[in-house]
């Protein structure tokens, strides 16, 4: 069995992989499993080295192997456009990965909507073309939110996509269009065979996009990190 970590920008998420399945881990604080079970932990993380530490310290594993993946500048089929392989983001590498190993000979437009909305493009034979980032929802709300006066949020996130008549529906309303726009956009500039779209806010984003051909997969970094479990 492998403990699958993905640690992003605002949280940890994890996943057990275990003869080809993956089991999603609500609460690693209260994981019930025997440290001797788990073959090694797989981490994909842009977070600092002692955070690793202290999470090893605080899961009681620091005798467990930790394989902490990078990008590379190829693998598994996908070809990495990058001159500096290693400082493409490491959840993008994966979700590439994964997004070939399940949409084999198509072109892709991978999208992971958390903290930032990330694009990128694979064409068919795996090589990569580029991306973009974007401010995620929540970020260029907070964005606006802390650089100006008068402009306050709600605590209910309620966007209308019309225009609106309070303050907090209005900023909620343009950053979702944003992305929506953004999207759209990368999609008329370069289309693809097929979207596959992960991440916190792909699910709202999907119900504005359904003119898209569009695929959902919450797992796609875990199914790219468990490729690393083979090896």
């Amino acid at each position: 069995m492998y403990l699958l970590l993905d640690i992003g920008n605002t949280r940890c998420k994890a996943a057990l992989y275990e003869n080809g399945s993956l089991r999603l881990v609500q609460d690693l604080a209260t994981m019930d499993i025997n440290p001797t079970d788990i073959e090694a932990v797989i981490v994909a993380s842009v977070a600092a080295d002692e955070q690793l530490q202290v999470l090893k310290q605080k899961l009681k594993l620091t005798d467990v192997r930790w394989i902490q993946v990078q990008s590379e500048a190829a693998a598994f089929g996908i070809r990495n456009s990058y001159s500096e392989p290693e400082k493409l983001g490491v959840d993008r590498w994966l979700a590439m990965i994964a997004a070939k190993q399940q949409l084999p000979n198509h072109s892709i437009m991978v999208i992971d909507a958390g903290t930032a909305v990330t694009i990128d493009w694979l064409d068919p034979q795996g090589s990569h073309q580029g991306g973009w980032i974007i401010p995620g929802l929540a970020m260029q709300q907070r964005a606006v939110v802390s650089n100006t006066a008068k402009v306050l949020n709600a605590n209910e996130f309620k966007p209308v996509l019309a225009p609106a008549n309070n303050t907090a529906t209005a900023l909620q309303s343009g950053c979702l269009a944003a992305v929506i726009g953004a999207i759209q956009l990368a999609w008329q500039n370069h289309p693809t065979q097929q979207i596959i779209l992960t991440g916190g806010d792909s699910l709202l984003l999907a119900s504005h996009l359904d003119s898209l051909p569009i695929i959902i997969e919450p797992l796609l970094v875990f199914h790219g990190l468990s490729r690393y479990c083979r090896l």
